[in-house]
């Protein structure tokens, strides 16, 4: 009974349909402490870098998704793909101009 009961539990808990990680850089140096969104559809997850830059954001959907990072007040953004599976991103901050862009590194 006690058995059954704990896997109607584990069954009734939203499993992550996609998870990515990676890290955050600026040139060489690693970001911490900057906050990353990732908006798939509606639902919106988000995380911080740790000190070495690296994040891990689980989501429930998946598909084409956009990943906002903000730093030093400028959200610069970009879209990425989020598969079942989780899938590592390396991301490299750019100011050109005084803006900043997101990109894949």
């Amino acid at each position: 009974m006690l058995h059954g009961l704990m896997v109607l539990s584990m069954l009734a808990l939203p499993v992550p349909a996609g998870e990515v990680f990676g890290d955050l850089r600026m040139g060489e140096k690693y970001l911490a402490g900057v906050k990353l969104e990732l908006k798939c559809g509606a639902e919106v997850a988000s995380d911080t870098t740790d000190a070495s830059g690296s994040f891990r954001i689980a989501v429930k959907s998946g598909g084409k998704c956009t990943l906002t990072a903000s730093y030093e007040k400028h959200t610069p953004s970009i879209e990425i793909v989020v598969f079942d599976k989780p899938a590592r991103y390396r991301f490299l901050l750019e100011a050109k101009d005084g803006v900043y862009v997101l990109k894949r590194v």
